[in-house]
């Protein structure tokens, strides 16, 4: 199938760098609830213990911090 008139689609940015207008809103868990992940994704948990950057998060604390899945294991950010 071609398009005889495509549209004029020069005034879009492309899918695989999207412009969010407003904040992103995460969800968040203890780090007991924190689902089975595939790698990527993204979360923050309310009970982290003692958070340093790509460590393991542990569960115990009150501190507030954003994790990620890095394919094994969930980890701070």
């Amino acid at each position: 199938m071609t398009l005889n008139n495509p549209p004029d689609l020069s005034g879009y940015a492309p899918l695989a760098s999207p412009i969010f207008t407003t904040p992103i809103r995460l969800k968040g868990y203890t780090v007991a609830t924190l689902p089975a992940g595939t790698q990527g994704d993204e979360a923050f948990v309310t009970d982290a213990l003692n958070p340093a950057f790509l460590a393991t998060v542990a569960s115990g604390g009150t501190v507030v911090t954003k994790v990620f899945y890095n394919g094994t294991n969930w980890v701070t950010q």
